[in-house]
């Protein structure tokens, strides 16, 4: 310290060092920042509307401050030196950067506008490999505060930075083909001209030798500049007839697959051979010509789901211009990658391999005992590999929990997503977490994991090896047991619909008794049907028809039936079966059936039942045990609701949600999966009153989005 009272720290020497850093940007994550900026820019607005008031004010802050009468000027000297800092010598040695744009067509977003530099990086060209080299910044006796000191360290980088414009000019990959083009052709004059004269110096022999290498350095020049152009003027040409395809899926993929390629060549380019080469050339042409097929039969599809019958002209010409386009970037990417090896194979440049020292560090776990918290742990090389799995290389915005690795399979959990990936086939396949039905502990260091899949409930179950791996795959699965559909301790969940359920899985199901159910059912699946093709009345020409012979098969039904669970699914199914019989082509629409079984032992009231969105009412459709004149289901009874949507169009995506309410339970379900596990409130969710338990015996949707099918049971705790 400078004072025995004063805050003023001395440093003898203060030297900061930055590596070289490559720093690649795209539009997207420009507009990203420039969302997270906005608000900032949103208050220095409104601190500078009216600049006259505002140093109106500082001047009268600071005269009322001055004009204090007991001040000394004693300690006004000790307060301006308290917050000073004294460096005897301050280095900050030289920096450099290599700054890379990509510029790719995004949504327009309000919140950019007014933003200039984010103005000017919308008009500009991509940048390739730009670089930025600053000098040091030296000061000996520095007595400056940190706000001062830094002014003057911004201002000393921010000149150097404006010299330096052209040399980012010059890195516009518009320009690197020509420029590319002229730097190894001018490499190879200069030693056509300067090898000769420098052996002429020496004598006769070493100035044919330096002819000789000088004309090799020309023509080797001469060829490479000419074979790397072709190659970067073909990669701006594919980049742009990529964007042609508007199909951001088949570009997201591209983009990825350059990302990783680029990764994988800057790591180890000495051993690839042109067998390398041209296997992944062929690889490119497969996947465009692939993804054009592909999207000949899937895009009508899909935009005639989503708009109707002009969505499905939109479709069918998006699907021809990526039959074409596609296999051309695919083909041009092929090109480019072997023009690229003939060039670095016939180059004499030296290499320099970028082989990081680490794979990026794996996040924190969470931990279920403070489920806001996360706990650090040392760096793992395989929670790395994790963490990579489950963002997609960062493409995805997920976040990497923890993984449990068996002897077959390894699991991973992450915000999301469950991910399950065989060691032997290498195929992983990701569920969202409402996807997940339960999950309990077997004999054995075993755990079942229940799922629901299109076909009604599914188990599957995974060996553990030790006692330790078990431990940590419950402790993985129990912290997102809130977002799993039966598994809710807020809910009431199926696995504690009763303890012998629990412990026994689905199959037990119906060996248990299950108040107001007069017969003990045979062992049935809910959503085993689906999928099977059902006969259907030529009779049944609309809807009404359809729902009419529906209704009246159902009201014969009672639980006094052995099978009349099996049939009840089965009325379901048929019912949906028959609605896309009725309803196909341009006049397809989208359907739901949700079906509630009364297993409280008490009447179940049926408050209201309604489409938040569709195209029709929602129609009862009960069993004999349901009084109409007062809405109640006897106990044991069961009633299927069914509505549907629209006919989708450009306005209208015809989505079906369905809002019901009853005296023991709530909900929501919708047509299509929920997007996000996020939160709680998804878009399908049933959460019971006081009392009583709701379960899901089957959520299942069809793969296209037209239909999807509930069955619900009911209970008291």
């Amino acid at each position: 310290r400078l004072q025995p009272h004063s805050s003023a720290y001395v440093f003898r020497y203060a030297a900061l060092r930055i590596l070289a850093i490559d720093i690649f940007l795209d539009r997207k994550t420009a507009e990203t920042i420039a969302r997270f900026i906005q608000p900032l820019r949103k208050v220095n607005d409104e601190n500078s509307e009216d600049p006259e008031k505002w140093v109106n004010e500082i001047t009268l802050k600071m005269e009322k401050h001055h004009s204090e009468p007991d001040r000394i000027t004693d300690g006004d000297v000790t307060l301006a030196n308290s917050d000073r800092i004294y460096f005897e010598q301050f280095v900050v040695h030289p920096v450099r950067l290599s700054l890379t744009f990509t510029q790719e067509w995004t949504d327009w977003n309000s919140a950019t506008e007014g933003l200039t530099i984010f103005q000017l990086i919308r008009g500009m060209a991509s940048i390739a490999n730009a670089p930025l080299t600053f000098t040091s910044f030296v000061v000996d006796h520095a007595f400056e505060a940190p706000d001062a000191l830094l002014r003057i360290v911004t201002a000393h980088y921010s000149s150097q930075l404006t010299k330096q414009i052209f040399g980012i000019i010059g890195s516009l990959a518009i320009l690197g083909a020509p420029a590319d083009f002229f730097s190894n052709v001018g490499t190879g004059v200069r030693d056509f001209f300067y090898e000769p004269i420098n052996g002429l110096v020496h004598g006769p022999e070493q100035f044919i030798e330096g002819l000789e290498v000088g004309t090799q350095s020309l023509a080797r020049g001469v060829f490479v500049g000419v074979v790397r152009g072709a190659a970067n003027v073909t990669e701006v040409v594919n980049h742009n007839l990529a964007g042609l395809t508007a199909d951001e899926v088949f570009i997201g993929e591209r983009n990825a697959h350059q990302r990783m390629l680029t990764d994988a060549m800057s790591r180890g380019t000495a051993n690839r051979t042109i067998g390398d080469s041209l296997y992944l050339a062929g690889a490119s042409v497969a996947r465009g010509v692939k993804s054009g097929a592909m999207g000949i039969v899937e895009q009508p599809t899909i935009y005639a789901s989503k708009h109707g019958p002009i969505g499905l002209l939109k479709g069918v010409g998006k699907a021809l211009v990526g039959a074409i386009v596609k296999p051309v970037v695919g083909v041009g990417d092929a090109a480019v990658l072997v023009m690229n090896h003939v060039s670095e194979a016939t180059s004499d440049k030296v290499v320099l391999l970028k082989i990081p020292k680490r794979l990026r560090r794996a996040l924190p776990r969470k931990s279920s005992d403070i489920p806001h918290g996360v706990q650090l742990v040392a760096y793992d090389e395989r929670a790395a590999k994790a963490q990579k799995i489950v963002t997609g290389g960062e493409s995805l915005d997920d976040v990497y929990i923890g993984h449990v690795n068996t002897s077959t399979h390894l699991i991973i959990s992450s915000e999301l997503c469950l991910w399950v990936i065989e060691k032997e086939s290498r195929e992983p396949w990701c569920l969202n977490w409402d996807e997940v039905s339960h999950f309990r502990m077997l004999e054995g260091g075993m755990m079942q994991i229940t799922i629901f899949s299109q076909t009604g409930l599914r188990s599957h179950i995974f060996h553990v090896d030790s006692p330790i791996e078990v431990a940590q795959l419950y402790q993985l699965l129990a912290m997102q047991r809130d977002k799993m559909g039966n598994c809710s301790s807020n809910r009431g969940s199926f696995g504690s619909l009763d303890r012998s359920m629990s412990n026994g899985g689905v199959e037990q199901l119906f060996q248990v008794h299950i108040q107001g159910v007069k017969t003990q059912q045979n062992n049935h699946v809910f959503g085993s049907f689906n999928k099977s093709r059902r006969n259907v009345s030529d009779s049944a020409n609309d809807e009404i028809e359809v729902i009419e012979q529906c209704f009246v098969r159902v009201k014969k039904l009672g639980s006094e039936q052995s099978t009349f669970f099996k049939l009840l699914d089965e009325e379901a199914w048929t019912l949906i079966y028959s609605w896309g019989q009725v309803f196909s082509g341009l006049s397809s629409r989208r359907c739901m059936a949700v079906g509630i079984i009364n297993g409280t032992g008490s009447d179940l009231q049926i408050k209201s039942t309604k489409l938040l969105e569709g195209g029709s009412p929602c129609y009862t459709i009960p069993t004999k045990e349901f009084k109409e004149d007062q809405n109640l289901l006897r106990p044991g009874g069961a009633i299927i609701l069914f509505g549907w949507g629209v006919v989708p169009n450009l306005l209208q995506d015809g989505r079906v949600f369905m809002n019901i309410e009853t005296n023991a339970f709530v909900a929501d379900l919708s047509v299509w999966k929920s997007q996000s596990s996020k939160t709680k409130l998804q878009s399908t969710y049933a959460l019971p009153m006081p009392g009583y338990q709701v379960g899901f015996l089957e959520k299942s949707y069809d793969d296209s989005g037209w239909w999807a099918k509930y069955w619900l049971l009911v209970r008291k705790t």
